[in-house]
Formats: structure tokens, sequence, C-alpha cells
């Protein structure tokens, strides 16, 4: 996949990384040179640009890039500037930074359903979720352990826990089903919430917008995954 990260602070620098140790392809984007410097031997590519100039932000190659994060943390109306440009671009994926409670409701206000919190998320825990298009939530129990909520592939929808056998076949714990839904926040924004859900039992019946929350190891999750796409 590839990433452009706006902003190369500490949360930026770190998400960038670990992408790029991943695998990707990642472009960080500062304003600040000596930042960019930093980073040239660590990220894909790196570039210095005012990213609330349009003209600047086109220069880049936004219709082949599959996410952009803005990660701007010191400048939080160099953040909203960013986000809305690239908001007003109908970039394929955006997922922006927020420092402060006010912040993130200008940003659920603007439409933006993907929010960083860095004082509660860390780079790594984005990186894992950012790389594995099913997961919603991650926790590392160990390395290797995982809990992960994730979105229901589609060959599972319909199917009972027993007839998937996740134990069995993938080696793969059900610990809850929990449901996607639409809410109105304080704003009067649409936005689509994780709701709990019911005791997973054998007979329980995967559904379309089901989120469900399983324990494995992390190969053994990502097989199930690909075994089911």
């Amino acid at each position: 996949m590839k990433f452009i990260i706006i902003g190369l602070g500490h949360f930026g620098a770190s998400l960038g990384e670990r992408l790029t140790n991943m695998g990707h392809e990642v472009i960080g984007v500062d304003k600040n040179m000596d930042k960019v410097d930093d980073l040239k031997d660590k990220l894909t590519h790196v570039v210095c640009l005012d990213s609330t100039d349009s003209a600047a932000i086109n220069t880049l190659p936004i219709a082949n890039t599959d996410i952009f994060i803005v990660c701007i943390g010191e400048n939080e109306g160099e953040n909203l500037m960013t986000t809305a440009l690239l908001k007003k671009m109908q970039v394929k994926r955006l997922i922006s930074r927020s420092v402060s409670t006010l912040h993130e409701n200008v940003l659920e206000a603007m439409g933006i359903t993907e929010i960083v919190r860095p004082e509660i998320e860390t780079a790594d825990r984005w990186a894992l979720k950012l790389s594995n298009a099913n997961f919603v939530n991650l926790f590392e129990i160990t390395k290797e352990y995982n809990i992960v909520e994730l979105i229901v592939p589609a060959k599972m929808i319909g199917r009972t826990v027993m007839n998937i056998n996740f134990n069995k076949i993938y080696n793969v714990i059900v610990l809850t089903k929990l449901k996607l839904v639409s809410e109105i926040n304080k704003l009067g924004v649409s936005r689509t919430i994780i709701k709990a859900g019911e005791i997973v039992t054998a007979n329980t019946r995967i559904e379309e917008n089901d989120i469900l929350v399983v324990y494995g190891h992390r190969d053994d999750i990502k097989r199930m995954l690909r075994e089911n796409e």
C-alpha cells in the first residue's frame, strides 16, 4: 500500500518508519527541512512543503495514494487546513490526528470518520491496523498474540460459529460479536460507531456489519482473513 504522512513529529515519524519497515511505500511530508532530512534514509520518500498550500499539495501523487494521514500536532490550524484541502480533493482514505476534544469535534463536523488520538494510541498499533484492511482495532497481548476487532470477511456472512469452526481450522478464539451502527453526534453529524453485541455461542450466526472480536496468533488471524476474502 502507498501512504502519505503529513507532519513528521514524533508520532508521524514513528508511524512512517513502522509502515516502511512493514514493506509499504511511505511518503513523509513536513515543512520543516530538518525533520525531512532526519527521515530521508528511513522512509521511502520525503518531501519538504507547506501542506496548507493547495498548489504544493497537488504536486503529491494524490491519485496513486491509498491512505493520507495528517499527523500535524503542533498547530491545530495547519492540521485543519490540511485536512480540509485533502477532504476537498476527495482522496481515497483520509485519517487525521486530533490534539484536543474540541479539535476532534471539529474534525467530526468536517466529516472525518477516522481520527488518531496519539495520547491513547501508539504508532505501532496504528501501523498494524493500517496494514490490515479488516482490522478495526488491535490490542497486543504479546508480540505474537493479539486481541483484534475485525470486519467480518464476506465468505463468513450467513454462517454460524460452529460451521466456520474458528478454533479447529484457524486456531483462533471468538470472544464476542459487535455491531456497526450509525448515530448522530452532538453536532448533528452522522457517524458510524461500534455497539456492544451478544454473547457468542456455537449457533451464533455471522451477519453483515458485524465486528468480530477474536484472540489468537497474529499469523493465524491473517491466514483466516486471507482464506475468507
